[in-house]
């Protein structure tokens, strides 16, 4: 009985959290209310009001679900792509920790006041997440050098050192104005990017 209530309670939030993305993207965060939000999901408002005590918390706990999503998605592209060549690697999991937030703000005419209150309120969901896909990605280029694919001696960096340029470097692909580019404009960049990089890698 338990096992069966908490699947019912993980499957309730996860549908108000899909409600609430939907909510946001439609109408942005200032325009959308608790009240929209449970009518979207189809529930009452006091029924929201039990998972999360106001929109800012809320809108956290989208954006940690989604940073999980992502980092998830990284882990699985890793796997999926392990026999590839290092480009092929690096292009897989940077596409799955950026081009799903890309795909989703690119369809929303609120997408930079998501991104600023993403930046304000989300401070510490992006750092921790920050961290965890740099360790990800300084394991994936120890793996490099192993395989004989990269030099980090020569370019004087650690492989987490090395890691956290790659990361700036592939968040970079969003452009200067992130809200306004397209999921192909940024895979057109991150590729670049990336060529660039393991050429400079290279034995």
């Amino acid at each position: 009985m338990a096992s069966r209530t908490s699947a019912r309670a993980v499957a309730t939030s996860a549908a108000l959290l899909q409600a609430a993305m939907e909510e946001f993207s439609v109408h942005g965060f200032r325009r959308s209310s608790m009240e929209s939000v449970a009518r979207r999901a189809g529930v009452s408002r006091a029924t929201l009001y039990t998972h999360w005590k106001g929109k800012e918390e809320l809108f956290r706990a989208l954006v940690r679900g989604l940073h999980e999503d992502h980092l998830a998605a990284m882990g699985a592209a890793a796997s999926e792509h392990a026999s590839g060549s290092l480009e092929d690697r690096l292009v897989a999991v940077f596409e799955a920790r950026f081009g799903q937030w890309v795909a989703l703000t690119a369809v929303s005419p609120h997408a930079a006041e998501l991104y600023d209150l993403h930046s304000r309120l989300c401070g510490d969901i992006a750092r921790d997440s920050q961290e965890r896909s740099e360790r990800l990605l300084a394991g994936l280029l120890r793996d490099a050098v192993r395989r004989g694919e990269a030099d980090l001696a020569a370019s004087g960096l650690s492989a987490p050192k090395a890691a956290a340029a790659l990361f700036d470097c592939a968040h970079g692909a969003k452009g200067e104005d992130p809200s306004s580019t397209t999921p192909a404009e940024f895979s057109e960049r991150l590729g670049r990017i990336v060529r660039l990089v393991v050429s400079g890698l290279r034995t």
